[in-house]
């Protein structure tokens, strides 16, 4: 009992626990809790250009809302039709109100036979709960209380057979006491075993078995979360997976650090269909949550390492696309960070380990603290984002959860002034996405760097900037090695960022929005503007940066304009609006009198098609049934020639009669599309 009690106050770690007490005759150890206020979210439209402005307005408590006072999960059928639809309502924002009290059991049986055979005594346990004699009434938000029932002798074997068998005895045992459970107030009820010894090495050290039955699905069990505290198993996230992929747990492990959870997710058909360029191949999504009383390189280096230990042991089933979700729980009512400095520690960590990351296939790396960025501040949910796009080096987005309205479901939102935002190395992908977003089949922008990859054997234009990032990092630690003197200056002169970047965007000088043509550029009316903007906004197929890079030569920072193509755009090609790109970030570096460098990967100068004429032509073959064997001409019929004439001429015709019918045999294409023709070659040139 003495020993439960610790299991009880280990499990509700992160809430105010009080009132405990034993009953030695019966078996129970009984608290009362409460949750503590949940992380706050700030609203969408509030700019966060910098730490300053986010630390100014979480300072602020009348811009910031509490979620469990915004937000609740709505129930449908369509949900509960699935088999993954119980799963799919728990959700952090379900939970109860944190100043209402309430009440957990954990009752200690020998065996499953024995709840079988003393529903009596079971009942009498239920007692214990305060609503069940009503000397408090049930919670107006629904049931809030739980049960967990500990074997002492009863041991689970892990094979397919012998779980169902186990589920099919717990449930049954309930069946008769749905009514006394519900009297109680009863959330859920929690089945805990101790596993069998086993010669796996994959369960020598695996954690409990637990079996969890939720009221709301009249008390059966809920499977995606077997195994799982179900207090905690909110924090894994698990809804994210269940929409685009059948999820199964390989293993569990409890480590010094946490609790780390492994799962292969198969791509469903459905979202195959939706996502046709996706690989069908399962992957790997392990899902690990530390507690953690003070955020450290320690702390999160642990967690990784056995979370990367996990995944390894699973590398047969998924060698790619693989991902890593931690999140680090703690008192964050006392947890102050700054994200920034989360930020460098986590790229920094990332970095030592970046070699295994890759050889694991691991796309992205997840973490999530709620923390306070002031001791009199409210908590908020911070994320970190890791992906290695190029092979070469970690990018990390930071992002903070934010409401776009109120009532509204928790979004992403960049947090500007850290070290991605400031050197535009981020995709800055998931700005805007839902807090519950299904993780896709595909990461934002992998078709981009497939197809320059495929067209062209190089990168995304987007992530250049990063190479030149760590290029100028690399050149700090090389001199810093050198050992000696110089080598003690630079790393005591090394500064913490070592590249600025904004991008340089051609606008209208009024300011208005919309795409400009070759028309404004000759009126004068363009003027190159430096912007911060996510990657893959541009609309044209040339990009430019103006960079500041600190380098060991010169430290306090050298500026350049880095110019390159777009391969993904219209296949890299030249015409006269990447012609007016190239030509204003030319002049910009010209007029400073500082380098412009160029990545060039493009296709030339653009042939263009005239679509309106693609979409009427017609051919007339000498052999309608041997097409292969040549055509005479391209025609189009007397009526759509009159409809690609009737405003400008796009098209020179001669009348010809074709099989007794007059048609138009096409000589010349004009088109009123821009950049078809030679004016084209201006640019390539």
């Amino acid at each position: 009992l003495a020993l439960t009690q610790l299991v009880g106050r280990k499990m509700y770690l992160t809430q105010t626990i009080r009132d405990f007490s034993t009953n030695v005759e019966e078996r129970f150890v009984k608290f009362t809790f409460t949750n503590k206020s949940t992380e706050n979210v700030l609203s969408n439209t509030t700019p966060i250009t910098s730490m300053t402005d986010l630390t100014r307005v979480v300072s602020r408590s009348g811009s910031m809302n509490n979620l469990s006072e915004l937000l609740t999960t709505p129930t449908t059928n369509e949900d509960l039709s699935s088999p993954e639809g119980d799963m799919l309502h728990v959700h952090p924002l379900e939970e109860i109100p944190h100043n209402i009290p309430r009440t957990a059991v954990c009752l200690l049986i020998d065996s499953v036979d024995e709840v079988k055979e003393n529903s009596d005594k079971f009942t009498k346990v239920l007692e214990a709960f305060p609503q069940f004699n009503g000397s408090i009434p049930c919670c107006e938000f629904g049931p809030t209380n739980v049960l967990y029932i500990i074997f002492t002798k009863d041991r689970v074997e892990h094979s397919a057979e012998n779980m169902d068998d186990i589920v099919c005895k717990l449930e049954n045992c309930l069946i008769p006491l749905h009514y006394y459970l519900e009297k109680a107030d009863i959330r859920r009820v929690s089945f805990i075993f101790n596993n069998a010894k086993s010669d796996d090495e994959l369960y020598s050290f695996n954690l409990p078995a637990i079996f969890t039955y939720r009221q709301r699905s009249g008390f059966k069990e809920d499977t995606l979360y077997r195994d799982m505290e179900p207090n905690q198993a909110y924090r894994l996230e698990l809804i994210r997976l269940a929409k685009n992929f059948s999820v199964q747990r390989l293993i569990s492990r409890q480590t010094t650090t946490g609790k780390i959870y492994t799962y292969r997710a198969t791509p469903k058909s459905a979202a195959l269909l939706k996502d046709r360029s996706a690989k069908k191949e399962p992957r790997i999504f392990v899902r690990a949550i530390g507690l953690v009383f003070q955020f450290s390189s320690t702390s999160f280096e642990g967690i990784l390492v056995d979370a990367l230990n996990a995944l390894d042991l699973s590398m047969s089933e998924s060698t790619s696309n693989n991902h890593v979700f931690i999140n680090l729980v703690g008192d964050h009512d006392h947890v102050v960070l700054d994200p920034v400095v989360v930020e460098q520690v986590v790229v920094s960590i990332l970095k030592r380990h970046g070699e295994r990351i890759s050889q694991l296939g691991i796309a992205e790396v997840e973490t999530k603290i709620v923390c306070c960025l002031s001791a009199d501040s409210p908590p908020i949910g911070l994320r970190m984002i890791a992906s290695n796009p190029t092979g070469y080096v970690q990018v990390v987005d930071s992002y903070v959860e934010g409401l776009e309205q109120p009532g509204s479901e928790p979004v992403l939102k960049l947090i500007g002034g850290t070290k991605a935002s400031l050197a535009c190395t981020g995709d800055n992908s998931w700005e805007g996405l839902k807090v519950s977003t299904p993780y896709p089949l595909t990461r934002p922008f992998d078709a981009q760097r497939k197809a320059a990859l495929r067209s062209s054997d190089t990168l995304y234009c987007y992530d250049l900037p990063a190479l030149f990032e760590a290029a100028v990092e690399q050149q700090w630690i090389d001199a810093s090695s050198k050992g000696g003197i110089e080598g003690s200056i630079r790393a005591i002169s090394r500064p913490l960022m070592v590249m600025y970047t904004t991008e340089l965007v051609v606008q209208k000088k009024d300011g208005s929005s919309g795409s400009w043509t070759m028309d404004d550029y000759l009126n004068g009316d363009l003027e190159l503007t430096q912007v911060t903007r996510r990657a893959g906004a541009n609309n044209v197929g040339m990009v430019a940066w103006l960079m500041t890079l600190k380098t060991v030569e010169y430290p306090n920072g050298r500026q350049v304009v880095l110019i390159a193509n777009d391969i993904t755009f219209k296949a890299g090609s030249f015409g006269t609006r990447e012609d007016v790109v190239f030509k204003l970030a030319s002049e910009l570096a010209r007029e400073k009198r500082i380098p412009r460098l160029y990545v060039a990967a493009n296709s030339g100068a653009r042939i263009g098609l005239a679509e309106s004429v693609k979409k009427m032509f017609k051919v007339s073959f000498k052999d309608q049934t041997k097409p292969e064997n040549g055509f005479n001409f391209l025609y189009v019929t007397k009526q759509d020639y009159e409809q690609l004439t009737c405003e400008e001429k796009q098209i020179i015709v001669e009348p010809i009669n074709l099989n007794g019918e007059e048609v138009y045999k096409i000589t010349d294409i004009i088109g009123i599309e821009p950049d078809l023709g030679v004016e084209n070659l201006k640019g390539s040139g």
